[in-house]
């Protein structure tokens, strides 16, 4: 006689989904896609456990700010595609542990910081978001990462300049306007940008470039 083998520590898929707040029907969506692990199978049933919760709560929590499931897929990575599991991840801990002045300076200018574990992250969503978009394009996000700190070690002290030349010549800005000096500034650079590419890339139509 088979001695009896009690149930795996874990979730039924309907435990996980009441947990989580997803659908079961989203979660295998998630499984199919790569995203989410095979569960832990018990004679006729599926067991989902603590990593399994974890993950779906990150893709929750990344779709909130507006990611994508592609964008998604390329911050985690898939379980079909890339068996190093985070990649975006993994490629901090990266820079955390091989370039750690190019940790500190991302940290400096508030790009980077550190999670509720101290593990390496990414302190705003938009950098995340373009990180993610450029991984998609084929640009490793340690090289993004990198790029991103050169850019802001000779921006930042430029900016300081003009914002401190702006305020002896008009006496501000107030509060108020500094978001709309953001929006200018950010327009500028990506101005400058598209005009970079054409000069790198001529036989893209700059149309093309400045339909954003």
């Amino acid at each position: 006689m088979t001695p009896f083998s009690p149930r795996p520590a874990g979730y039924t898929i309907e435990e996980l989904s009441a947990v989580v707040g997803m659908s079961a029907r989203n979660i295998r969506a998630h499984q199919t896609r790569g995203l989410v692990p095979p569960p832990v199978r018990h004679g006729r049933s599926a067991y989902y456990g603590s990593a399994h919760l974890r993950r779906l709560e990150r893709i929750t929590t990344l779709q909130k700010q507006g990611f994508n499931l592609v964008s998604i897929a390329a911050m985690l990575g898939t379980t079909t595609s890339d068996s190093g599991g985070d990649r975006l991840g993994a490629a901090l801990a990266d820079i955390a542990r091989e370039h750690p002045m190019l940790f500190h300076s991302l940290e400096r200018h508030g790009l980077l910081g550190r999670d509720e574990a101290g593990r390496p992250a990414i302190a705003r969503p938009s950098v995340s978001r373009a990180v993610a978009d450029l991984a998609v394009a084929g640009i490793p996000p340690a090289e993004a990462l990198r790029f991103l700190g050169q850019f802001m070690d000779r921006c930042a002290p430029v900016a300081g300049e003009q914002m401190a030349a702006l305020k002896a010549r008009t006496g501000g800005p107030s509060p108020a306007p500094r978001s709309c000096l953001a929006e200018l500034l950010v327009s500028a650079f990506r101005t400058a940008v598209e005009n970079a590419a054409e000069v790198t890339s001529p036989g893209v139509e700059p149309g093309m470039r400045r339909s954003r």
